[in-house]
């Protein structure tokens, strides 16, 4: 008899590329098919098909009894602040995130400004560039993690290059660099 996915840990991947099969989505399935296979529950959110206006900066944010925004944020923030491990993915645009990762992550101010911290016991996190930027990037992903945490916690990293669509597929490095990240979060949450 099988395990019931809610029995076992959950890990949600946020992604934050436009492309449903491009370099970035290829290089988190890679890592949630190994999460599943030593026995965690994935959850994949392509933050593209979902509707994530950008934050308006009210500054009564914490005194409103919900976000004024009518759009998807707060079903993803909800799964995102429930999970007991999370992959923040992005591919490098100008040097950082992507702008549905950008949007993401400012939408959280809400959560931060009502005290409400992240609670996943481990974080991965996978970053692609054509070139240039993933330092860049995987620092930027890095401080939003120090803002909602309330405590650190360990963090794993997949990146590498993959420029053209379908690249990262032919990656060995890749591929090894989401083994290594699910095998660190799956350590983490199975101990």
């Amino acid at each position: 008899m099988s395990e019931e996915p809610s029995a076992r840990p959950t890990v949600v991947a946020v992604v934050g590329s436009p492309r449903p099969n491009g370099n970035t989505a290829w290089t988190v399935d890679v890592a949630l098919a190994e999460l599943e296979r030593r026995g965690v529950h994935t959850e994949k959110l392509m933050l593209g098909d979902y509707r994530i206006d950008p934050c308006q900066g009210h500054e009564e944010c914490a005194s409103l009894t919900a976000c004024t925004q009518h759009d998807d944020a707060t079903e993803i923030l909800d799964r995102v602040y429930d999970a007991d491990g999370l992959i923040l993915a992005t591919p490098v645009y100008y040097e950082d995130v992507s702008a549905q990762m950008k949007a993401f992550i400012d939408r959280n101010y809400r959560p931060y400004e009502l005290q409400q911290r992240l609670q996943p016991k481990v974080a991965g996190l996978v970053v692609v560039a054509a070139e240039t930027g993933i330092e860049e990037t995987v620092a930027a992903l890095k401080r939003f993690l120090a803002l909602s945490w309330q405590e650190e916690m360990p963090i794993a990293v997949a990146s590498g290059f993959a420029s053209t669509v379908g690249e990262a597929a032919q990656s060995e490095g890749l591929r090894a660099a989401a083994l290594r990240l699910a095998a660190r979060m799956a350590d983490v949450l199975l101990a």
